[in-house]
């Protein structure tokens, strides 16, 4: 069996996320803390990235290693870079506009670059997917969202 890199980065995703739970167990709880508390979004978050480093890694000891990874076209690295300079973009603009305009333009932004056909329906999918987004973290989370240096929303 050959290691290939989706092997590795599994194992190594599966790994970081057994230091994540672990530090999020270290999570001060305060006398406040609801339900979920302060540890829960965190152990969620790393019980997701150790399954997906656990389907990755499965995935890659179970490709056949014909041919070589190596093969991947510069497209296919420009084309990363591109989606990684969006959210850097997303980054850099969430304190200025706020969670909501700022997800709704990245949902948008991700979908342009990926080709979805431009148009009201694109741009209702990201006031859409901004509003369900706001709603699972403010309001079944309880978590309190940027609102922007803007303040307008």
């Amino acid at each position: 069996m050959k290691l290939t890199r989706d092997t590795i980065l599994g194992v190594a995703a599966v790994a970081i996320a057994a230091g994540y739970w672990t530090a999020a167990g270290e999570i001060q709880q305060s006398l406040l803390s609801d339900a979920v508390g302060a540890d829960g979004v965190p152990r969620v978050l790393a019980v997701a990235m150790g399954a997906t480093g656990l389907v990755l890694a499965l995935r890659g000891a179970m490709r056949p290693t014909a041919g070589t990874e190596d093969d991947l076209p510069v497209s296919a690295h420009l084309r990363a870079a591109g989606l990684l300079a969006i959210l850097a973009l997303y980054v850099v603009l969430l304190p200025l506009l706020g969670y909501v305009l700022a997800i709704a333009g990245l949902i948008v932004a991700v979908g342009a670059y990926a080709g979805a056909p431009r148009g009201v329906a694109m741009i209702a999918t990201g006031i859409g997917g901004a509003a369900v987004f706001w709603a699972m973290f403010a309001w079944l989370l309880g978590v309190s969202m940027p609102t922007g240096a803007l303040r307008w929303i």
